[in-house]
């Protein structure tokens, strides 16, 4: 019975690791002032991601692997640190946050592990991602026949840009999607859908191909007859 007793707990404690292990997105079990720190860290930014790169930890055969944590900017000294990812071998030098926002502060900190061994955080790195794209120049809509209504724009000048999104608000003030133009040169659609008997705001927005849009532009009413 004895023996039982000590295996039950032992499979309990092995259990309890394993989920803190799948869990755990703050700390390892302990600290290890003996791990080496990530050095040399160089950024790369972009509107939703963050490139990080930092000096080799080849020679250290005990790290395991790297835990990064980002923080989102605050006023204050509270930042709150939440790991982001792992990379799982000493000889990896690099990563790419693809998880961030644009035009946003971020904290960046690293640490090395080793079993349940996690070294002290490195040194933060602030790091702020490019704006969003500039909004589309929304130049006339017009109504040109009953119920029709075309919209012209200028062609976003930014390489990545793959689509427009034109969206409206006529009966209850509230913006309503309308349609999809793809291609980044194409410059105006022709809305056939408007109520008749109102006055519709419109509006339209530039998009990549990873759903990041333009700042909100220019609106532009006219009277749907």
């Amino acid at each position: 019975m004895k023996s039982l007793a000590t295996n039950l707990l032992k499979s309990f404690f092995k259990l309890l690791i394993v989920l803190f292990l799948a869990t755990s997105s703050v700390e390892a079990f302990f600290s290890d002032l003996s791990l080496p720190k990530v050095t040399g860290i160089k950024t790369v930014l972009d509107r939703n991601s963050v490139g990080f790169e930092w000096k080799s930890l080849a020679n250290y055969p005990n790290v395991q692997g790297i835990n990064i944590y980002r923080a989102k900017a605050v006023k204050g000294k509270n930042q709150v640190y939440i790991k982001i990812a792992t990379v799982g071998n000493r000889f990896a030098t690099h990563f790419v946050d693809t998880t961030a926002k644009p035009n946003t502060n971020y904290f960046y900190t690293f640490t090395t592990i080793a079993g349940l061994s996690e070294s002290v955080h490195g040194d933060i790195v602030p790091v702020r991602t490019k704006p969003p794209y500039k909004a589309v120049k929304f130049v006339e809509a017009k109504l040109v026949d009953r119920g029709v209504v075309k919209l012209l724009w200028v062609p976003s000048s930014e390489p990545t840009i793959t689509e427009y999104i034109i969206e409206r608000h006529c009966r209850d003030k509230r913006w309503h999607f309308v349609n999809k133009i793809q291609g980044r040169l194409y410059p105006e659609y022709v809305d056939t859908t408007a109520p008749r008997g109102f006055t519709c705001s419109y509006r339209v927005f530039a998009s990549d191909a990873v759903g990041l849009t333009s700042y909100v532009g220019k609106v532009l009413k006219v009277e749907v007859k």
